[in-house]
């Protein structure tokens, strides 16, 4: 295996001896910077790190935005030969305290928009971790002096197998999950993209989608490093700017995730549908009996892939083929079956839960870090189980038809019932709740609770416990819909029928706070 070209900041190191002048990203709201601007900014994070007295695979946890800092900070920590651990910004309270807490970070580099939150949990952590706020290198604060150039750091060996970073993924049933990626995996999920969106060193990238998650890292940022193209970073989604933002950046290709693709798509026909210069979008979920039409009104090719933050991406359509039914097909270097409850193969055209193996070494997860149990559950039989329910046809294409009993996805994170379900049980008029999906509009899930009261507080108001919830969960993850119940509907052993629930869905006595967002949460806790 040869390292340097596995391990994403010695292929910048690459770049920048043969072509530093190359622009690599520009973010909409700040500006360009070369390659070799970029591994400059990494080089004085590894050395800051480094004399701050941190040592190699010592943790550092990332709670940053669409920003350069978030690259640099990722690729110097792994420069140091340390691990990171990028957390998603919208993270607070107890779900954050989890992600600290098993982590173990030495720092936590958080933004000044998100200082409140990061240390509001930290000071409730024993020997918790210091926080850092992100600021300019040249200013003259703490942080300006933590990353203030004294020469090079120290070089450390990194293999492409080691532990690289801790990327948390939503559990369905208990907390989320750290994830243990090698430097290999990063790159494995690139390639995996590459092969289905087949970028090109004269292509323009464009991602809306934050840097912090898997897709943004892997299948926008690691291929323009890869293929030595250009990647335009905006700060989020917007629905009214979006199409602006790619003719001015004179994109080629995109990913639109989550709710991205149904948004534009309902929005009214314009000319400004067309004006710009996209060849293909990542369109996850793509719009169900409409792709044809999508591409036409977008003057596009839309595609996808199947993969998750746990294991890698596994499937997708190959560049050149389509399959607007499809998810895709078995990508080089994996090897994916669809099995039924015992492990064993089903027929072709039969449902049955997919399992995955990579065939390359190191390009998949190394466990779940600080959870071997549940490290050896996923892979019971040596096969990686998603536990997604899909169907493969005798050509080779998988076909998705389900997710995982009690896995929700809202705005295009995945969000754990129990985590929510924590929350709201800790209001103090609740006895007792369930967390679960019903149908959005957006193709994605909206998430409900049904909530039995405490006998000495039947006045507690929806809007009451939904507040509770606003202030300690993510805004992503904040119930839309709340129903009160007597009791919740369970099994002979004691288990709640969500089944039940999820097919009674929304009815007229149900509780509709209307949809959050990021921003509404923040004006609301304000």
């Amino acid at each position: 295996m040869n390292t340097p070209s596995f391990v994403p900041h010695l292929v910048l190191e690459r770049l920048v001896a043969e072509q530093p002048d190359h622009v690599l990203v520009e973010f909409t709201d700040d500006r360009a910077y070369t390659a070799r601007e970029l591994h400059e900014r990494a080089q004085d994070v590894a050395a800051g790190l480094q004399r701050a007295g941190l040592e190699p695979g010592d943790r550092v946890a990332l709670v940053i935005g669409n920003r350069v800092d978030i690259l640099a900070w990722w690729l110097g920590i792994a420069a140091a030969g340390m691990v990171s651990v990028p957390l998603n910004t919208a993270m607070r309270g107890s779900v954050l305290e989890h992600m600290l807490r098993l982590s173990g970070p030495r720092i936590v580099v958080a933004e000044a928009e998100f200082l409140a939150d990061v240390r509001a949990v930290t000071r409730s952590i024993d020997d918790g971790p210091a926080v850092l706020e992100v600021s300019p290198a040249d200013r003259e604060d703490a942080t300006g002096r933590f990353l203030a150039g004294v020469g090079a750091p120290t070089p450390r060996s990194v293999l492409a197998s080691s532990l690289s970073s801790i990327m948390f993924t939503s559990g369905t049933t208990g907390p989320s999950k750290g994830v243990m990626w090698t430097h290999r995996m990063a790159m494995g999920k690139a390639e995996s993209a590459m092969a289905v969106m087949g970028h090109r060193s004269d292509d323009i990238l464009f991602t809306c989608l934050p840097l912090f998650h898997a897709n943004g890292l892997c299948t926008s940022f690691l291929p323009a490093l890869l293929v030595r193209a250009r990647l335009v970073v905006a700060p989020r989604f917007s629905a009214s700017g979006f199409w602006p933002a790619i003719k001015e950046s004179g994109a080629t290709v995109t990913n639109m995730l989550g709710s991205i693709g149904a948004l534009l798509w309902k929005r009214p026909p314009g000319p400004q549908d067309r004006d710009h210069c996209l060849r293909k979008a990542l369109v996850i979920p793509p719009p169900v009996g409409h792709h044809s039409e999508f591409e036409e009104r977008f003057g596009l090719v839309s595609t996808q892939l199947y993969g998750s933050t746990d294991v890698g991406v596994p499937l997708g359509i190959p560049d050149g083929e389509a399959n607007h039914e499809a998810c895709g097909k078995a990508l080089p270097g994996w090897e994916c079956r669809i099995v039924d409850d015992l492990d064993m193969e089903v027929a072709d055209g039969q449902p049955g839960e997919l399992v995955v193996r990579p065939l390359v070494p190191f390009t998949s997860q190394l466990g779940y870090y600080g959870h071997p149990e549940a490290t050896v559950e996923a892979w019971r039989n040596l096969w990686f189980h998603t536990g997604d329910v899909m169907r493969r046809d005798g050509d080779g294409w998988f076909y998705f038809m389900d997710r995982a009993k009690d896995a929700m996805r809202r705005s295009g994170e995945n969000i754990s019932s129990y985590e929510v379900e924590q929350v709201v049980l800790s209001h103090p008029a609740v006895e007792d709740v369930a967390a679960y999906g019903v149908a959005s509009e957006l193709a994605e899930d909206e998430v409900m609770v049904s909530v039995v009261r405490r006998e000495d507080r039947l006045d507690v108001a929806p809007e009451e416990i939904l507040a509770w919830a606003r202030e300690r969960l993510p805004y992503f993850a904040v119930p839309r819909y709340l129903q009160f119940l007597d009791a919740l509907p369970r099994t002979p052993t004691a288990k709640v029928k969500k089944a039940d629930l999820r097919a009674e869905g929304v009815t007229p006595a149900t509780y509709d706070a209307g949809s959050t967002s990021r921003s509404a949460q923040r004006s609301a806790n304000s």
